[in-house]
């Protein structure tokens, strides 16, 4: 019993491992063909042309002699500059204050009569010497002098008026500074003779003409764009795509490629 068992595990192993291998040919026979189709494509890979647009955009150096035969109109905008002479009588009538500054040092001689009519408040601080006999009368009778000798000091306030013009006769010093305007009347004719500097801006056009060549050192800008076609088989990628095809078809072999 169990050798029959045995007998039919192997069958079913062997049945197995038949339909696994079935399988993997079919499926490397399928790898194969699409690692074919692969490779054709990397193939065609090879001999493709890639085409683009290149913009350039550069500066060319140009030095050389053109020669312009027509006239060309230019724009001109600029300033002249010159000057004009000017002669001329200005009249000047004005009226102007002239600050002035006078230093005045000087004796004035007074001798006048003041008259004066408030009174005047005299402050009297004095001593009054007294030396003189006093008649006294005694008892009704002849009086008899009695000598009284002595100072009686005064110390008052003195209200005095003055009836009559008081002369004054002086000399009085004089050191000041006298600082005001004075109006001063100008009317006169100033004469101008002179050169007036004037910058007058042009505006206008002019037709200019070349007699001869005339020399053209620059750079001229240049933005182009131009269609490049690259043929991959003239190129080092071409090597690599073949190489790259073969080794996928190569890819399913057991022989090894160096």
């Amino acid at each position: 019993m169990n050798k029959r068992l045995i007998n039919i595990l192997v069958s079913v192993s062997f049945l197995l491992c038949i339909g696994i291998i079935i399988v993997l040919v079919i499926a490397l026979k399928t790898s194969e063909k699409r690692l074919e189709k692969i490779g054709s494509i990397v193939d065609e890979m090879a001999v493709q042309h890639i085409i683009t647009d290149v913009t350039i955009n550069e500066e060319i150096p140009l030095s050389s002699d053109i020669t312009v035969k027509d006239q060309i109109s230019v724009n001109i905008k600029m300033f002249l500059e010159t000057e004009i002479p000017f002669k001329a009588e200005i009249p000047i009538s004005e009226s102007l204050m002239v600050p002035f500054k006078i230093g005045l040092k000087d004796y004035i001689e007074l001798d006048t009569l003041i008259e004066v009519t408030d009174y005047v408040n005299i402050l009297v601080d004095d001593t009054i010497p007294l030396n003189q006999k006093v008649n006294m009368a005694l008892l009704g009778g002849k009086g008899i002098k009695i000598p009284i000798k002595g100072n009686i000091p005064v110390n008052q306030s003195l209200k005095i008026g003055f009836d009559e013009k008081l002369p004054v006769k002086s000399v009085v010093p004089i050191d000041m500074i006298v600082v005001d305007t004075l109006p001063v009347g100008l009317s006169m004719k100033i004469p101008v003779d002179l050169n007036v500097p004037v910058r007058i801006p042009l505006k206008t056009s002019a037709l200019i003409s070349f007699d001869g060549p005339l020399p053209v050192d620059a750079k001229i800008p240049i933005e182009i764009s131009v269609p490049v076609d690259i043929p991959l088989e003239s190129t080092t990628l071409s090597g690599y795509f073949k190489k790259l095809a073969n080794g996928l078809r190569n890819l399913t072999s057991l022989e090894l490629d160096e």
